[in-house]
């Protein structure tokens, strides 16, 4: 039943328990990496694959967030700003995490950085830090909201596109990128 559903959802009286989405979050990420170290000895691939598959759970939590986003976008009060600043802490967290195996994988992999491709994405990863800071300072209708939410996400989709394109330096396209840059369309229209 959609209304119990929606009740459950609107009815955010308590938080989520960030802590332990944390712990389940890094020991997932500290998994991911020993599995990649397990297939693949060599640091260079071991990071090239921890970054990809931490990517994609980065992914799915902030498709979390934004879902959660849009479905409380004209419900939204005090608590449901709570909860979506812990959402948003939680990809903030795991997404840094992915930026160090990202970090990782460059410096392994010899892969020369072109400074102006990475601005857009420098900029989307100080929205990612800020953004749980001041989320709650923030008027819950605010578009800032929303320039967070999308900018992130137009990062996450260009990112997608340059996979699918082989422009991607260091990795190969691979079947998730349409699946994915497909998820954040949808989350945009969503939004």
């Amino acid at each position: 039943d959609l209304r119990h559903l929606d009740d459950r959802i609107v009815h955010m009286d308590e938080r989520i328990d960030l802590k332990r989405w944390l712990l389940i979050g890094i020991a997932a990420e500290s998994l991911l990496l020993l599995g990649c170290y397990v297939n693949y000895p060599q640091p260079g691939e071991a990071f090239r694959h921890a970054a990809r598959y931490s990517g994609r759970l980065s992914l799915l939590v902030f498709l979390t967030a934004f879902g959660f986003f849009a479905y409380t976008r004209w419900k939204r009060n005090d608590a449901a700003m709570t909860k979506l600043r812990d959402l948003v802490t939680l990809f903030a967290v795991l997404h840094f995490i992915h930026l160090g195996f990202v970090a990782m994988n460059v410096r392994f992999n010899a892969i020369e950085l072109v400074p102006y491709k990475l601005a857009g994405g420098a900029l989307a990863y100080a929205l990612v830090l800020v953004y749980p800071f001041v989320i709650l300072r923030v008027r819950a209708r605010s578009f800032l909201h929303l320039v967070y939410f999308y900018y992130v996400g137009l990062v996450m989709a260009l990112t997608y596109v340059a996979r699918i394109k082989g422009e991607f330096d260091g990795a190969t396209p691979d079947g998730f990128h349409i699946p994915g840059l497909c998820l954040v369309l949808v989350a945009f229209t969503a939004g």
